[in-house]
């Protein structure tokens, strides 16, 4: 018989939680260094090379940053995670294939956005979730969310384009209905529960 996944998904949260931190200033380091290269230092902080308001471009841009900050950090401090970016996951930790979705913003209700018709091959998703002011990133909610938990049929990502035939401007979001709470380790940040979702609440890291 398997082991009930909450004793695998606390295992994998501690070592993301060695990660993060050192993830963070290696993507704050490497996003300074970038802008000043790509906009002959013009353009130096998120801000004025994407625009204030632009969170999609420079969600994108830091992607292609903190995913592999994160391996550097893994390998630096002996952490068993290898990028494996293929179709339905980015990394294996642990022996166990994860997803991630890093966001930007400062929105509560979500604990990720993907493009529409965001599905994974797996069912556990490693949420970032980073506020962002110049190229620092000074408040962060980070958890571990395991759908194969799931039983509300409310829990999951957002597919309107499915049920209504619209575009929904390209975007779904994974939202956890409070009876499935159990979904989600927390790693940096925590949650807590409204009239229906569960939302996010960020912390400062040092």
């Amino acid at each position: 018989m398997k082991l009930r996944p909450q004793t695998d998904n606390i295992q994998l949260a501690e070592a993301l939680k060695r990660i993060v931190p050192q993830a963070i200033t290696l993507t704050e380091q490497r996003v300074a260094k970038a802008l000043q290269i790509c906009s002959g230092g013009k353009k130096n902080d998120l801000d004025t090379f994407f625009g204030e308001d632009n969170t999609v471009d420079k969600t994108k841009f830091l992607a292609n940053i903190f995913n592999p900050a994160l391996e550097d950090a893994a390998k630096t401090l002996g952490v068993d995670y290898i990028t494996e970016e293929t179709v339905g996951y980015d990394a294996i930790l642990l022996d166990e294939e994860i997803e991630n979705k890093m966001s930007l913003g400062s929105s509560t209700s979500s604990f990720a956005t993907g493009n529409n018709h965001s599905k994974t091959k797996v069912d556990k998703i490693f949420c970032v979730k980073l506020t962002q002011k110049a190229n620092g990133f000074p408040e962060v909610f980070a958890c571990l969310v395991d759908l194969s938990l799931k039983m509300n049929p409310n829990t999951g990502w957002s597919d309107s384009v499915t049920k209504t035939g619209k575009n929904n401007n390209g975007f779904s979001t994974l939202k956890i209905h409070n009876e499935d709470a159990i979904c989600i380790t927390p790693i940096y940040g925590r949650v807590r529960k409204t009239q229906k979702y569960v939302h996010t609440v960020y912390e400062t890291i040092s």
